[in-house]
């Protein structure tokens, strides 16, 4: 009777020890396959909140970043606008410039600087009113634009006294532009890009903190594997010969 106790209880211990052995297999394969250490709230209660925090963060972090680089986007294209518009002066600036030589352009010639200073300067303003990012304004001054550029008024090159006077003009349009695009470029500069890089750190970071909760160390978590395997092993061949042994003793005492 005390030998089938014994036997009993001992099974029972090693078919307990198996079942644990198992147990911990089972979870590093499944941390092995997953790639994380963190599967669900057993392996790590605090670990896993701590660690869907900071997901939630990082997912914020990685919203903001799209959105900045989308009004980076808005300047750049506000950016390109100016640069037209700068070109457009310059060439406005040249057919004024050629229009002023006084006693040195015939009718025909300050006709054709004429109607073609009158062609750049509406293409000028056009630019202006037309040039869009995401259906909002870029250069107009209105609600959502990046900056304010007035369109171009009192451009005349139909006699030398009168490009002179257009040529003042053209000479405040181009130093509005140029003041203009100091300041996209500072904004881009100094505000979109610098947050851009701060946000794109702290989301490194976050990721980094993340991972070091959540994810599986392959080295140790193999290793575990091993043990655990080798284990597993171990208790299943006491557990045979310990069979083996009680049946062999039961059969002497028979």
């Amino acid at each position: 009777m005390g030998l089938s106790v014994n036997y009993s209880q001992g099974f029972s211990y090693l078919t307990m020890y198996a079942n644990r052995s198992w147990a911990n297999m089972y979870t590093s394969l499944n941390r092995l396959a997953s790639g994380l250490r963190i599967n669900s709230a057993a392996d790590g209660p605090a670990q896993l909140v701590i660690s869907e925090q900071l997901r939630t963060q990082i997912g914020t972090l990685s919203q903001e970043i799209e959105n900045t680089s989308n009004t980076m986007n808005k300047y750049n294209t506000a950016s390109s606008t100016l640069s037209e518009l700068r070109s457009q002066l310059t060439e406005l600036r040249t057919l004024a410039v050629g229009a002023a030589n006084e006693g040195g352009n015939d009718d025909a010639s300050q006709a054709a600087y004429d109607a073609t200073a009158g062609y750049v300067a509406d293409t000028y303003n056009r630019i202006i009113s037309t040039a869009d990012y995401n259906g909002s304004n870029l250069v107009d001054g209105t609600e959502g634009s990046v900056t304010s550029v007035d369109q171009l008024t009192g451009i005349d090159l139909s006699s030398a006294e009168a490009a002179e006077a257009s040529i003042i003009v053209i000479d405040e349009a181009i130093a509005a532009v140029d003041t203009a695009s100091v300041e996209v470029g500072a904004t881009q500069k100094n505000e979109l890009e610098s947050q851009i890089a701060s946000l794109r750190v702290t989301r490194q970071n976050l990721i980094a903190a993340e991972s070091q909760i959540r994810d599986t160390d392959y080295l140790a978590e193999y290793s575990s594997y091993v043990q655990a395997s080798i284990q597993m092993s171990a208790t299943i061949s006491m557990m045979a010969h310990t069979k083996q042994n009680a049946a062999m003793i039961l059969g002497i005492f028979k």
